[in-house]
């Protein structure tokens, strides 16, 4: 097997069906399982069992395994999950070589009875957090009242979405502004937000905005979709770095935003992934033409399996002089589009 070498910036693209969701899908599993057993069987289960995430089912494939390296040479583990009783997955974690930092130990209290090397590896995948920002209709968790106090960490659906800005905003006011005036980029009728606790119910919180030169009342419901989604993107990435997870796993960010949105996306992923590492898989060729090669990962099926293949700038230097990433995509000049399915084949590129 290839080492696969992750960059703070990661672009997927690929066919449907080339395996994007299901790396990033496995990179959850893979958190769920170093930080508890009870969760990770939650997780076999709600995904439909242990043959739905197997290869082929489990006649085909026993196991699922992960083996990474932190590039800071400070952790190197693997993890096995093999099939068993009750159609679950049971992980076996096994730790090559950790390197602790001098002040660990002072920062971070080590459970009862559990190894400090592996108390260091949790604490290092925990915030790791793939987000889906894709509903956004009339029963969205966006658009529904939460509670105040749910803001410790924006949820992957953005379900506290309102909870968490009227924290940033108390807490962290120049963040707070940032994501204000970005939102203000796409959406110029959008004045503020009008975040305080109900009136009627203090412990609780929606997501209300006041529109410009208007004193009338506006909720969620009075966003469009794509005006939503973005508003959930652009207090994700534009949290403060203490707050924002170690990695941002991120499935098709751009569905449903204007262009001139997906080119600010571009630019919030960027910055983001200065301090935080990105994840991110793609259809949209425009939000691919504003990233260098070296950033995208390419998924094709070859011999029935996922490959990633990593884009050279060498390799394409000829061909950028005329057109963009995206044009290249959809020319197929970088792969990443259907073929039929050919256990002879090898990767296009």
């Amino acid at each position: 097997m290839r080492d696969l070498e992750m960059r703070p910036l990661n672009v997927l693209i690929g066919a449907n069906g080339s395996g994007k969701s299901n790396f990033l899908g496995a990179l959850q599993l893979l958190r769920t399982a170093i930080l508890s057993a009870s969760r990770t069987s939650d997780y076999v289960r709600r995904s439909g069992g242990a043959n739905r995430l197997l290869h082929f089912g489990s006649k085909k494939t026993r196991s699922i395994n992960f083996n990474i390296r932190f590039s800071d040479g400070l952790a190197d583990f693997s993890v096995d999950m093999p099939y068993g009783a009750d159609d679950q997955l049971f992980p076996r974690i096994s730790i090559a070589a950790t390197e602790l930092p001098p002040d660990f130990a002072s920062n971070l209290e080590v459970q009862p009875g559990m190894a400090p090397a592996l108390e260091f590896i949790r604490s290092r995948l925990e915030s790791w957090r793939l987000y889906h920002f894709h509903d956004a209709g009339s029963k969205s968790p966006m658009k529904e009242t939460g509670k105040v106090n749910d803001n410790r960490y924006l949820r992957p659906d953005g379900a506290n979405l309102a909870a968490f800005l009227y924290f940033l905003r108390k807490r962290h006011g120049s963040s707070y502004t940032q994501i204000r005036r970005t939102i203000r980029l796409t959406a110029p009728f959008f004045d503020d937000f009008a975040l305080e606790p109900l009136a009627l119910n203090e412990d609780t919180i929606r997501l209300e905005w006041r529109h410009v030169d208007s004193d009338a009342y506006f909720d969620a419901s009075s966003l469009s979709d794509g005006s939503l989604r973005f508003i959930a993107l652009a207090t994700l990435l534009l949290q403060p770095a203490s707050l924002r997870p170690s990695v941002i796993f991120l499935d098709e960010p751009e569905l449903g935003l204007h262009p001139h949105a997906i080119t600010l996306l571009a630019s919030l992923l960027k910055q983001a992934s200065v301090e935080s590492q990105v994840i991110a898989a793609t259809q949209s060729p425009i939000l691919l033409d504003h990233f260098d090669p070296e950033d995208v990962l390419v998924a094709e099926r070859v011999n029935g399996a996922t490959e990633l293949r990593r884009q050279d700038a060498e390799a394409l230097k000829v061909w950028l002089e005329d057109y963009s990433l995206g044009q290249l995509w959809e020319k197929n000049e970088l792969g990443g589009r259907p073929y039929p399915e050919n256990k002879d084949r090898q990767s296009s590129r």
